[in-house]
């Protein structure tokens, strides 16, 4: 951890937060069951789809940087706008619909679908995408950027929501406080549902 900060991003910035997570997430299952076995097509696919994600978010959304260069990145949809209140209307027509087929970005929406239709009832900040550049994995730094974020939820109270589809980040987020709420398969892809209420 030598030489790394952790600090909200600032605007121009997100770009790089984007790039990271789409590196981090491109061999992830609900990736491959989005856009196949090419890692090359899940890095396309999820940088247009978080390339104008976070900065589309409100502050904070989280970093690790070494100097200037962002290595791993945290997003934070506020309560009321995450998943469940854009895509709430229309989960159920689209969870009702044959998907389109893999390679498909509209494939994605299926799973959105699902996320929605899962999310909390209660007041919430969605938590996601998370991710650390390859590479420098297994150093540190995502338990580092959890942390500070989970002290900014506990500083203001804040209620905190997840999905995930790797049984290894559910005993990562397990040691941060979130327990599983659910867990069901979206496009045969095994999902698990986290919340983490505030601590004193």
């Amino acid at each position: 951890m030598h030489g790394t900060e952790v600090r909200a991003l600032r605007k121009n910035e997100h770009r790089a937060a984007a790039a990271v997570t789409a590196r981090a997430l491109a061999d992830s299952p609900t990736t491959v069951a989005i856009y196949g076995d090419d890692p090359l097509d899940g890095l396309a696919g999820l940088y247009a789809e978080l390339g104008p994600f976070f900065g589309l978010l409100p502050s904070p959304q989280m970093a690790a940087f070494t100097g200037d260069c962002v290595i791993a990145a945290a997003g934070l949809a506020p309560p009321g706008g995450c998943i469940g209140a854009f895509v709430g209307a229309e989960a159920s027509e689209l969870i009702a619909t044959p998907p389109p087929a893999v390679g498909e970005r509209a494939r994605a929406h299926v799973f959105w679908a699902h996320w929605a239709q899962a999310d909390l009832a209660e007041e919430h900040w969605h938590l996601g995408p998370v991710g650390v550049e390859p590479g420098f994995q297994g150093r540190g730094i995502g338990g580092a950027l959890m942390r500070a974020v989970c002290a900014w939820l506990d500083e203001g109270a804040r209620r905190a929501w997840l999905e995930t589809d790797k049984e290894r980040n559910v005993r990562f987020y397990a040691g941060l406080g979130f327990e599983v709420a659910d867990k069901a398969p979206v496009l045969d892809v095994e999902t698990w549902y986290m919340r983490r209420d505030p601590r004193p």
